[in-house]
């Protein structure tokens, strides 16, 4: 199951956890994530994306969404950049992909990953790219709830 669902993704490698909130604090633990620091995240998402955070006993950093898309708003991703940013957590919402062209140079210029959560994403594109093939950790989740 790992390697297709790796493939279908265009991912490298995957790795199935219990369940998506278990495979957001997983990767945050794995790109450093912990007390002291901060992870920023759309205002507009499910909880689980902030309570992975918190788990871990770093700071949720919560920043506007786009009105048309949901999505989380790259300038205010930029505004909210500090030192103390370990993680810039994306949540694509209900197929619709948060803009990861604007969010990868923010990643680059500043040395912050990316975390993409993709708990809404399956199959979803980005310019052609599927979530696997945009270079960050992205996690997913098969709660019957998603959009």
């Amino acid at each position: 199951f790992e390697r297709e669902f790796a493939d279908h993704h265009g991912a490298e490698h995957a790795l199935a956890v219990t369940n998506g909130t278990h495979a957001l604090e997983l990767a945050l633990q794995v790109l450093g994530v912990g007390p002291g620091t901060e992870v920023i995240v759309p205002a507009f998402t499910f909880i689980s994306s902030s309570q992975a955070v918190q788990r871990l006993g770093a700071v949720t950093v919560p920043v506007d969404v786009d009105p048309h898309t949901y999505n989380i708003d790259p300038a205010a991703v930029a505004a909210a950049v500090t030192p103390r940013t370990k993680v810039i957590m994306p949540v694509h919402m209900a197929g619709l992909m948060a803009d990861m062209d604007a969010l990868a140079k923010i990643s680059a210029d500043n040395g912050v990953p990316l975390l993409q959560d993709a708990a809404h994403a399956h199959g979803a594109r980005w310019r052609g790219n599927r979530v696997g093939e945009l270079g960050s950790i992205a996690t997913f989740s098969f709660q019957n709830g998603k959009l």
